[in-house]
């Protein structure tokens, strides 16, 4: 049986969770990053997951246009896995809305939380999230491999998805616009956050990174500065610290184009 994994993620959430599903999965998957670089895609596998980050909510842009691309060749057994620190929102309805568009059903959606990209938890808080992905991933992969139909997570309707867009508006033009983007002094002008944009959002100017209009709020830069040099002059960001996935290195996280 041909299987891919499709992972987005910013602190390397994601790409944990989508290794551990792997692991524990009898026949093994492919797992292939998402990012603003993909192009269309033909889909020709017997089972596809997508594990992502809740954004605002919802699905996250990049994710939904990267779906938006894929030709499915076959009709595959679809499974979706979102990661949260929040409210799940209508996440993993969007991606059944987006499944319907292509013809194909998302047969089950499943939410896991996390620690958060944005809004910071607490360290206890976040190394009971870490160790309790261990305890869930059996679960998961039971109701995978048993090709399980029907059990999706979240909220879905118009009262959802009107206060989904307000917050988006209000969150992409006053908390995480790339106009409060600025390294610090301290920076080293090591570019990694210019390989780990998904959106190749930034680029390096007189060995200083600069933030073009394309952002994917993923906050990857910010959480994998060695030199803790990326300040974001929001409410939410400023004062928080970094936070990214223990098992996951810098390495794993470079954008392949």
């Amino acid at each position: 049986m041909n299987s891919e994994i499709y992972y987005f993620s910013g602190t390397g959430n994601c790409l944990a969770t989508a290794r551990k599903i792997n692991e524990k999965l009898k026949e093994k998957s492919e797992l292939i990053q998402i990012n603003g670089h993909n192009g269309k895609i033909a889909i020709k596998s017997d089972m596809v997951g997508f594990v992502f980050p809740v954004y605002f909510h919802k699905v996250p842009e990049l994710v939904k246009n990267f779906i938006l691309k894929m030709d499915f060749v076959s009709t595959p057994y679809i499974y979706a896995v979102a990661t949260h620190n929040g409210e799940i929102g209508s996440s993993l309805f969007d991606i059944k809305k987006l499944m319907a568009k292509k013809r194909q059903l998302l047969s089950l959606g499943f939410a896991i939380e996390m620690p958060g990209n944005a809004i910071e938890s607490k360290p206890d808080v976040e190394l009971k999230r870490l160790s309790a992905l261990d305890q869930k991933t059996p679960e998961l992969t039971a109701l995978i491999e048993e090709h399980k139909n029907g059990i999706i997570d979240g909220h879905d309707g118009i009262f959802e998805e009107i206060r989904n867009q307000i917050v988006t508006f209000f969150a992409m033009r006053f908390e995480f616009a790339p106009r409060l983007y600025k390294a610090l002094n301290n920076c080293k002008g090591c570019s990694i956050c210019e390989k780990i944009c998904p959106m190749n959002n930034i680029f390096m100017d007189n060995n200083k990174p600069k933030w073009k209009k394309k952002c994917a709020a993923c906050l990857a830069c910010y959480h994998w500065c060695p030199s803790n040099a990326i300040y974001m002059n929001n409410f939410i960001i400023k004062n928080r610290r970094q936070y990214h996935h223990p098992d996951i290195s810098i390495n794993d996280m470079y954008i392949k184009k």
